[in-house]
């Protein structure tokens, strides 16, 4: 069963992540199976609070489709180390 996902991403500012690479980078995170539809470049922001000692981060906001299995794209994303926090939301 197709469902629609929302994925927000911050990832490391010292990244080369810009407008026209980012739905290519998100797409690599993902993986394969789950269709990258439109990708939000937020750009650089600093951060509430440091995390692991950074204190800016580059926002993406992804939208995903696909038969997509939740806990594959949490570990995929955690276990890579440009990113810093992600958010995956189901899209009604």
């Amino acid at each position: 069963m197709t469902r629609k996902y929302e994925l927000m991403t911050v990832f490391r500012s010292d990244l080369d992540v810009t407008e026209k690479n980012a739905k290519e980078i998100v797409q690599k995170l993902v993986g394969e199976g789950v269709t990258v539809v439109d990708v939000t470049f937020m750009g650089k922001r600093t951060l509430a609070y440091p995390i692991q000692k950074k204190t800016e981060g580059i926002y993406v906001l992804s939208n995903l489709t696909g038969t997509i299995i939740v806990h594959d794209i949490e570990k995929r994303v955690q276990l890579g180390a440009e990113v810093l926090r992600f958010l995956l939301t189901l899209k009604k």
